[in-house]
């Protein structure tokens, strides 16, 4: 849920904003169905989703009655290899890809609602808040020695993944 999100970026120093800037990056890439398949099935598919995005997602991660887990799909469907503010109009819109994205607007706080629909209409904004919160995010100090670890794989804990 949002608040679990809020939390978890509050404990690597990392604000509410800087969490909805972030979340931007997912203006380009692709996820596994496998990452968001759980949204698309069941007796009641996830009700943020925009029916139509929903049976183009189902259509597209499924072969027969079975999800193809292995199938990309992109986090952004109108300009998947463009940085630019798209991401924000398709939450508004009910085609954010991730149940996590998502929630920043059908489910979020009113910071987080506030932050996309700032988003939409200022994209100028968003480039600049990006810069200043992935600086931010890149000076956190990663776990090591006992206390954490840089993993090989992401996968996997080091002490089960190979090199």
């Amino acid at each position: 849920d949002i608040s679990t999100l809020i939390s978890k970026f509050k404990d690597v120093g990392l604000t509410e904003k800087d969490m909805v800037t972030l979340s931007g990056a997912h203006t380009i890439g692709k996820a596994r169905c496998a990452t968001f398949s759980s949204r698309l099935m069941g007796v009641q598919p996830d009700s943020t989703i925009q029916t139509e995005y929903l049976t183009s997602l189902q259509q597209l991660c499924t072969q027969g009655f079975v999800i193809n887990n292995n199938t990309l799909v992109a986090l952004d469907l109108e300009t998947p290899v463009t940085f630019d503010n798209q991401y924000y109009v398709n939450l508004r819109s009910g085609e954010g890809l991730l149940k996590t994205d998502q929630l920043l607007y059908s489910n979020g706080s009113e910071t987080t609602r506030e932050l996309v629909e700032f988003y939409i209409q200022n994209q100028p904004a968003f480039f600049e808040n990006f810069k200043t919160s992935m600086i931010k995010m890149g000076n956190i100090q990663p776990l090591t020695g006992t206390s954490g670890e840089i993993r090989r794989n992401c996968k996997f804990i080091n002490s089960y993944s190979s090199a």
